[in-house]
């Protein structure tokens, strides 16, 4: 989300868009996935500033027409999707990750597609699934979802599992897992 973007969004939400940071939060818990990738290294955690929770989200995405990188997160290649933000006043609570397990003798791609579930605040129920269109990516499934942020909290912060490769023409597969963080 640009600076305009966020500012605009936070007058008409009571400023709860999130700014990137990288001082660590006070999160209450820690929400992950059961099939993430093999491969890579965790990441350091970013969080929002104080008082400011995930709205929306962009991937970065690479085309596959070899194989190699469906997701590359953090790592040079591909390009950014356009974001997608949670219905008014919501915030993203849970995820699920597409990842295509390891599989020898193939080119992986590790993790290929994300989705949330957005909710009120302060509400439980009345989530509303967000995907970036179409909601899938070429390789892997989708596993279960993760547990949701307790009630008065969301979002705050990602810790992503990186792999860039390795000397020995190992698989490239760059986004491997995600964690996020809620806050109150």
């Amino acid at each position: 989300m640009s600076e305009i973007q966020c500012a605009a969004f936070c007058e008409e939400n009571s400023d709860i868009c999130c700014e990137i940071t990288y001082v660590k939060s006070n999160y209450i818990s820690t929400l992950s996935v059961t099939n993430g990738g093999v491969f890579g290294d965790w990441t350091y955690q970013e969080f929002c500033t104080k008082g400011h929770y995930a709205v929306g989200y962009r991937m970065k995405q690479r085309g596959v027409p070899c194989g190699d990188t469906s997701s590359s997160g953090q790592q040079k290649w591909g390009g950014w999707t356009d974001e997608v933000l949670c219905p008014a006043k919501t915030l993203l609570v849970a995820f699920s990750l597409q990842v295509q397990q390891y599989n020898v003798g193939i080119d992986n791609t590790g993790a290929n597609y994300v989705k949330f579930k957005c909710r009120y605040f302060k509400y439980d129920g009345g989530y509303f699934d967000l995907s970036y269109p179409p909601g899938y990516g070429t390789y892997g499934s989708y596993g279960e979802w993760s547990d949701a942020c307790p009630v008065n909290s969301a979002i705050c912060g990602i810790q992503t599992k990186i792999h860039g490769g390795s000397p020995y023409g190992q698989d490239d597969t760059a986004l491997n897992d995600v964690r996020f963080f809620c806050c109150e």
